[in-house]
């Protein structure tokens, strides 16, 4: 039997036991999940197991999914009991205590080599398309007028203060911010967080260690600043670039090496509020989709 609670995925009355209160079901089975069964107190409840056939028991296979709705944003959940050809169990329960009793065999090293060079075959998604023409015109004029501004920025402080602003990876930062501006990565808080983050780990490692061993700084100050990124929940790609640049730096900036974190920073605000006002002129754009 299947049984399905998703309103994105299943049609209203389908897909339901016959016979059966599913909302009642589905109940008994959350309550399974965070109380497990008697006689099985060192296990978790088998709600997660995957539903993929290579990992399918003989007999009893139960996954629970859980996702976000972009109309209600209210978890919706999706439980599937597949029962083989043998007679089916006189309860949720029953098949879940089966599946305790029978798990699905191991993989073989053989099927693990398999499984892993079929991934590089791709085929689960699709090349991007052109966009339409308004896309094309505000990801142009957002990209000029966002490196323009930091350019002649660059050049009056540098001029007045010997401050540099430009930095080769805002480039990068533009490609995100005014062609993909409804990207996670290229909001507020992951552009100027992202890169700040990375122009602090890179001046860093470079402190530490690109005096002696330069190889081992530029590999470790990337890989940090991604680390840092993906714990302080501030991805934005652009800021490898930027780890690198601070760690294979032939020449250290004033403030020993800390002027270029002041730098990134101030160039990246600057970038995101000529995204907020050039992007905001597209009808069918939006920018920024959250702050923090």
């Amino acid at each position: 039997m299947t049984i399905v609670k998703d309103a994105a995925a299943a049609p209203s009355g389908s897909a339901a036991e016959p016979g059966g209160d599913t909302d009642a079901v589905l109940d008994s089975v959350g309550s399974l999940a965070q109380h497990p069964a008697a006689g099985h107190p060192q296990h978790r409840h088998p709600l997660a197991i995957s539903s993929h056939p290579q990992h399918r028991a003989d007999a009893v296979d139960v996954s629970v999914r859980s996702g976000r709705s972009h109309v209600s944003q209210d978890s919706k959940y999706a439980l599937h009991i597949d029962v083989g050809e043998d007679e089916p169990p006189a309860s949720v329960q029953e098949a879940l205590d089966d599946a305790y009793d029978h798990p699905p065999p191991r993989p073989t090293l053989g099927h693990q080599v398999r499984c892993y060079f079929r991934k590089l075959r791709g085929g689960l998604d699709h090349r991007l398309k052109v966009p339409h023409a308004t896309d094309l015109f505000f990801s142009w004029l957002g990209a000029f007028v966002g490196i323009a501004v930091v350019s002649l920025l660059d050049r009056a402080l540098w001029r007045a203060a010997h401050f540099p602003l430009l930095v080769a990876s805002f480039g990068a930062t533009a490609v995100l911010v005014y062609g993909v501006p409804e990207s996670k990565l290229a909001q507020p808080w992951n552009v100027i967080g992202g890169q700040v983050v990375s122009a602090i780990v890179g001046v860093l490692v470079r402190l530490a260690l690109a005096a002696r061993v330069p190889w081992l700084a530029n590999a470790l100050g990337m890989s940090l600043a991604l680390l840092a990124q993906q714990l302080l929940t501030v991805v934005h790609p652009p800021g490898g670039a930027t780890a690198l640049i601070a760690c294979s730096a032939t020449i250290t900036a004033p403030w020993m090496g800390f002027q270029f974190v002041l730098t990134v920073a101030v160039g990246s605000v600057v970038l995101v509020v000529v995204a907020g006002f050039v992007n905001n002129f597209c009808r069918d754009r939006s920018y920024p989709t959250f702050w923090f």
